[in-house]
């Protein structure tokens, strides 16, 4: 009641304008779960033409604790998209104005990445700081949107995980015979479309949405929350002009801004048919093309306009001897012309796990290209300067792609790797001593994901960071000094062995005349997942691998098993299999361990039994032998 009467005392204190802004007006249930309130966030984008379009952003937020960012704005630009009228105002829990953000506080900043040779994209940055929660931040800013960040369209979401909503409106207008292609996901309400004069425009709003909670084990964020997708249906880049009306039109559009940039040198031709000299077949020509790219050519990213969508051309790279992944591809496309092999670049959506593309609406949703050998059936990544040809990387796999062809091509999908590709298999030995210490060797062997990753971490790391990457990720043992290890890559294959060998002091823990010892001294791959009631969103498992561990113990003399597990245990799960096997001799212990976490997909009222068992396969893990002094 209390509340209630400061409340009111409150509203007819404060001006209408600062009542509007003011933290005690946030119904109960929108701020129950929420970190961020969206108290307003309106969207208006005008396409004008194929060329451009003008973005009108209005968000304010109130803050209710520290577990968000949303006291950051990052806006991205680039030559072809500029930024005017940033405005940022702060204002206190009553909704008080404390300050307007002076605009030397924005700062500028090159957004080119490490890897980027040079580019245009850059970043506008603030973040604004107040002391004292709740507080809200109320942001206005502008964008001139041309080129290809024009092209790619807008994305709208009204709430992230941790937000609640009052109000959120996005909108687009376009010349009446203009074409866009747009599409509403999860979202309570159909957009409203009219027309007045010259221009259409169709307007999403929502109001009151509870905040979202983010939960371990869920489908991406892309895939839950609600977003409007608008993209121009037509579009014109530096002169390119094109249409979005199907996948195959957009390929069309992509091999007009390719076509006639793979004319190779006339010296690099006629090396290229010496290189290729008493091949046997094309797989062969593949592979001696392919490892002549890794030798001669280095991977930079060069984005600058329609540079992002548009590869430089064959003899670029031949002179300066480095490309991004267009030109790299563009590159060994060209090879391949020049040897009577067939190959199409193809648009895929690189790294992490797979998201699902939405084949109905027409967008360039893609990060990176690859190339397709229809003969064979197979790609080539193009971008890696160690790794075997002809095999899809763990980062392209299972995915949809766009082939890039004159005549329009479609959408393929890549090969999936699954848990019976994705394999470790170690052999571990353990020499134990009386006083707890070990001496410990192993041997990996590694197919697909580990084996990519530990030939670029051979490549790249030293010595001290590759020691680190094998106590992290292999051999887990308290006081661990590594004396030797070897990363043995296979050049022709997605495969690599890893040795070790190494000592750690108190291996096994000493109390009287007992030893202590734990079972499994390889790293645990995965973790039990935490708790969560309540259950709102489907188990996706978008990672599947195969662990097949076998650890030998020597025993100390004088010491016997007193207590072990007698049973082999079995777990099997959708998600997963695991079964640990130990066998003991006098003077010996054996344990063989096999783990498998499967692809799968799982509602929500699954979750329980799915930790469940991962809990049961932590305490497997976990499993100790206790050792003993024998009597004389």
């Amino acid at each position: 009641m209390r509340a209630l009467i400061l409340a009111i005392t409150l509203a007819f204190a404060l001006p209408a304008a600062a009542q509007h802004y003011a933290a005690f007006t946030i119904p109960d249930s929108l701020t129950e779960g929420a970190n961020v309130v969206v108290r307003d966030y309106n969207v208006d984008l005008d396409i004008r033409s194929g060329k451009k379009g003008y973005l009108k952003v209005e968000k304010t937020l109130t803050l209710l604790n520290e577990k968000s960012s949303a006291n950051e704005l990052v806006i991205y630009y680039d030559e072809g998209t500029r930024v005017r009228k940033i405005e940022i105002v702060l204002y206190d829990a009553l909704g008080r104005e404390l300050r307007v953000v002076d605009k030397d506080e924005v700062k500028d900043y090159s957004a080119v990445s490490g890897g980027t040779l040079y580019g245009d994209r850059r970043i506008k940055h603030v973040e604004v700081r107040h002391n004292t929660y709740p507080y809200t931040i109320s942001y206005r800013y502008e964008r001139e949107l041309e080129g290809i960040d024009f092209a790619a369209g807008e994305e709208w979401y009204p709430q992230h995980f941790g937000y609640s909503v009052e109000a959120s409106r996005f909108s687009f207008s376009a010349p009446i015979d203009f074409p866009v292609n747009y599409k509403g996901y999860r979202l309570p309400v159909e957009p409203t479309r009219s027309n007045a004069g010259n221009e259409w425009s169709c307007t999403w709003e929502v109001k009151h949405l509870k905040a979202l909670p983010h939960e371990a084990y869920a489908p991406q964020a892309e895939e839950l929350l609600p977003k409007v997708v608008c993209v121009p249906g037509q579009v014109s880049i530096e002169g390119y002009e094109g249409a979005f009306s199907s996948w195959e039109a957009l390929s069309k559009y992509i091999h007009t801004l390719w076509e006639g940039r793979g004319v190779l040198p006339e010296t690099v031709k006629s090396e290229i048919q010496q290189l290729v000299a008493g091949a046997t077949s094309d797989e062969e020509k593949i592979a001696r093309l392919y490892r002549y790219l890794q030798q001669n050519m280095r991977y930079v990213s060069v984005q600058l306009g329609i540079g992002g969508w548009q590869p430089f051309d064959a003899e670029y790279v031949t002179k300066n001897k480095y490309g991004d992944c267009k030109a790299l591809t563009n590159y060994m496309w060209a090879m391949l012309r020049e040897v009577g092999i067939e190959a199409y670049p193809a648009l895929i959506r690189t790294g992490g796990a797979p998201v699902k593309l939405d084949t109905a609406l027409v967008k360039s949703q893609f990060n990176h290209v690859l190339l397709y050998l229809p003969g064979q059936d197979n790609w080539l990544e193009c971008t890696v300067p160690v790794g075997p040809p002809q095999y899809i990387y763990f980062g392209n796999h299972d995915r949809k792609v766009l082939l890039v062809k004159e005549e329009g091509g479609g959408l393929y999908h890549t090969p999936h790797l699954g848990y019976l590709d994705n394999i470790r298999s170690g052999k571990t030995s353990v020499q134990l001593s009386e006083t707890g210490d070990a001496r410990l060797s192993q041997r990996f062997q590694m197919a697909a994901r580990d084996a990519e990753r530990w030939r670029a971490m051979d490549a790249y790391y030293s010595e001290t960071e590759l020691k680190d990457a094998a106590r992290e990720n292999l051999l887990a043992a308290p006081g661990l000094l590594i004396e030797k290890l070897e990363v043995l890559p296979e050049p022709d294959k997605a495969a690599c062995q890893v040795f070790l060998e190494g000592q750690s002091e108190r291996f096994a823990s000493k109390g009287g005349k007992r030893l202590f010892l734990p079972l499994l001294p390889v790293v645990a791959v995965g973790t039990a997942p935490p708790p969560c009631e309540n259950r709102r969103w489907p188990i996706a498992i978008r990672e599947g691998f195969t662990c097949r561990d076998t650890v030998s113990y020597q025993l100390p003399d004088g010491y016997e098993v007193e207590s072990i597990m007698e049973e082999t245990a079995t777990l099997e799960h959708p998600t997963g299999y695991y079964q640990l096997k130990v066998d003991h001799q006098p003077g010996t212990i054996t344990i063989v361990r096999v783990l498998q976490r499967k692809m799968a997909e799982l509602p929500p009222a699954a979750y329980e039994e799915f930790r469940a068992f991962w809990l049961e396969v932590g305490k497997l893990e976990r499993s100790m032998a206790v050792l003993v002094q024998k009597r004389t």
